[in-house]
């Protein structure tokens, strides 16, 4: 399992080092922008294949003291995933619609990571290792993607895009 989180963190390193940024936010179709979502599927042993149709998706996996996971979903095929290693950390994650993504990973203490999505084909990511870093997307509509990648202490970024 070491391996794995080691090899997604690489990933994402990579995925900064090639965008010189800390968020990253555009629109596309329903493709992932990243294999984050492909991480989470092996780690939580989920394939999308293996999934009943129409049906949501949503799986927390915490290992440490203190952690909170909020995740509430309505309307079809929406996926919700959070991982949390540490202490004293929350995400809360929310979608309405159809085919949306959802996905946080949490190394380190005290992070906040809030995703909020309405419409069809959206996808976030929140990727944060260190402590006490915030970060917040909230998108509206269709085939929107956000992507924010926090490394380090006290970090905060948002992002909003949608016709919301």
């Amino acid at each position: 399992m070491k391996q794995k989180m080691m090899f997604v963190v690489l990933v994402f390193l990579m995925v900064g080092l090639f965008s010189n940024a800390s968020a990253l936010a555009h629109e596309t179709g329903f493709g992932l922008p990243i294999d984050l979502g492909d991480w989470f599927n092996d780690f939580f042993h989920s394939p999308e294949e293996e999934a009943e149709p129409f049906v949501n998706l949503a799986y927390a996996y915490q290992e440490g003291d203190d952690n909170s996971s909020d995740q509430t979903q309505q309307g079809e095929d929406n996926r919700a995933y959070v991982y949390q290693n540490g202490d004293a950390n929350v995400a809360e994650q929310s979608q309405n619609g159809v085919g949306n993504w959802a996905g946080t990973y949490q190394d380190g203490n005290r992070n906040v990571a809030v995703i909020q999505q309405v419409g069809m084909g959206l996808w976030g990511g929140i990727y944060q290792v260190g402590d006490a870093n915030t970060a917040r997307i909230q998108q509206s509509g269709e085939n929107y993607s956000a992507q924010i990648t926090q490394i380090g202490t006290g970090n905060s970024a948002v992002i909003v895009q949608g016709n919301k």
